[in-house]
């Protein structure tokens, strides 16, 4: 699964108008697609390879015409509504028994991904139980047609559209109205920022579902475990367990020879594979930063997004010009042992990195972790190239390594967030960046008055 296998992801918000906002003012995005029909209004907002459609829901919010509402989508052919739909079949039980207004939280749920053959995916997914919210159909307009379906993940309110596009000639997908570009009236190149496309989607899960999760995405979509560093275990997944921390984390990725037919339609396509997490804590655990999502999500769902960009240093120091909040890694990191001469060796300033709240992680012991995840050196290798990320691609040292920094909770809960990450050669995830970046956001959470504080980002 290319990144450029994902084609967009959802977000699902009470004010489109808002996030929209948010994303093009502190963010950088460019609202380049949006339309209307009588369930909602929709806003597309791209950055390179990185496309966010934002979905605000006209129904009425009333309980008890929530069900008449749900009726009138699944008998309507809108294939774009169904997250909307899904939203209002997943309202949760609080502990009084009465059911949680589902409107009540802003979430990410859908990750839209390119395939070859549609019908071959629903044939795969079929076969091995998975829930179909839509069947395949084409949708068209002037501009060609699309192939669709709807497959529900046995994540939360997770769910993936595939899409055939390769009919299509538009810029986004049929019935939405591009927005057009005024250049001249772009920013100066010292405001853009700079993310080309999505690294990872971190999934936030019930206490030991993690396998069940991973065994799920291997058989119906055919992506495939790896480590992430070189101190994970390949059963128990890579496990935290400190006085503050108690997580488990798993990763994956498409599997180059699955035969799913979710890949990028052209090689040259290929900038780097798209990677799932899924972070679990520990059982018997105090307060963490999973349990809050669970809790104030109203259950499992997307946590965190990663994006890609090839100068963390300019682009987390334009966002934060911008007005983006960070949640910043514990006071002590620069100075940990072992930390200044890492960063050394990869040619970065401390002092720089400091200030600017970014975390550095070497990658070590690659050949064994790709050995044990089943990748061979000649195809990471041809992924390397494909990326245009070979290690010592700076040229002024062969280091592996990677650099990352979260924001603060978008929405007005503890639930999701960003991670802007840079990798020079760097496949996995770094151990100690893990550890710190899972701090720093745990130590903001644990800042907070209450749970549910409104954040200004």
């Amino acid at each position: 699964m290319d990144a450029d296998c994902v084609h967009h992801i959802e977000i699902l918000a009470r004010d489109g108008e808002s996030v929209t906002r948010e994303f093009v003012t502190k963010y950088g995005f460019i609202l380049f697609a949006k339309r209307s029909c009588s369930f909602a209004n929709q806003w597309v907002l791209k950055s390179r390879n990185v496309i966010f459609m934002v979905t605000q829901s006209k129904l009425f919010h009333h309980a008890q015409q929530i069900e008449s509402k749900i009726q009138d989508l699944i008998d309507n052919d809108d294939f774009y509504l169904v997250s909307t739909e899904l939203k209002y079949k997943g309202t949760h039980k609080t502990e009084s028994g009465s059911f949680k207004n589902c409107d009540e939280i802003d979430t990410v749920n859908n990750v839209a991904l390119k395939v070859k053959n549609v019908r071959s995916c629903l044939q795969r997914l079929n076969a091995r139980g998975a829930t179909i919210l839509k069947e395949e159909t084409t949708i068209v307009d002037d501009l060609g047609e699309v192939d669709i379906a709807i497959v529900k993940s046995c994540v939360g309110n997770v769910i993936h559209t595939l899409l055939n596009c390769d009919r299509y000639k538009g810029a986004f997908l049929p019935h939405f109205n591009i927005i057009p570009q005024n250049h001249a009236c772009e920013k100066a190149d010292s405001d853009i920022v700079n993310l080309t496309h999505f690294d990872h989607v971190t999934f936030a899960c019930e206490v030991g579902t993690s396998s069940a999760v991973l065994r799920w995405y291997e058989e119906c979509l055919g992506l495939k475990r790896f480590l992430m560093n070189s101190d994970e275990d390949t059963d128990d997944g890579f496990v935290i367990n400190t006085t503050d921390i108690g997580l488990r984390l798993k990763a994956m990725e498409y599997w180059h020879c699955a035969e799913t037919g979710i890949t990028a339609a052209h090689q040259s396509d290929s900038v780097n594979t798209i990677k799932f997490v899924i972070a679990e804590a520990l059982p018997d655990q105090g307060p963490n930063q999973v349990a809050t999502f669970l809790t104030e999500h109203g259950g499992p769902g997307i946590q965190h997004i990663g994006l890609h960009t090839p100068d963390i240093v300019t682009t987390v120091s334009t966002l934060m010009r911008r007005g983006v909040d960070f949640a910043e890694p514990p006071y002590t990191y620069y100075t940990e042992i072992g930390k200044l001469e890492d960063i050394e060796q990869i040619g970065q300033c401390v002092a720089i990195l400091e200030t600017n709240g970014i975390l550095v992680d070497m990658e070590v012991d690659r050949e064994q972790d790709v050995k044990e995840s089943g990748r061979s050196n000649v195809q990471e290798s041809t992924r390397g190239e494909q990326s245009g990320e070979q290690s010592g691609k700076d040229g002024h040292n062969s280091k592996r390594y990677l650099m990352q920094k979260f924001t603060k909770p978008l929405f007005d809960k503890n639930t999701f967030f960003l991670e802007v990450i840079h990798r020079s050669g760097a496949t996995g995830f770094g151990s100690g960046n893990i550890t710190a970046l899972w701090r720093s956001v745990q130590a903001y959470m644990s800042s907070q008055q209450k749970p549910s504080v409104t954040m200004s980002s």
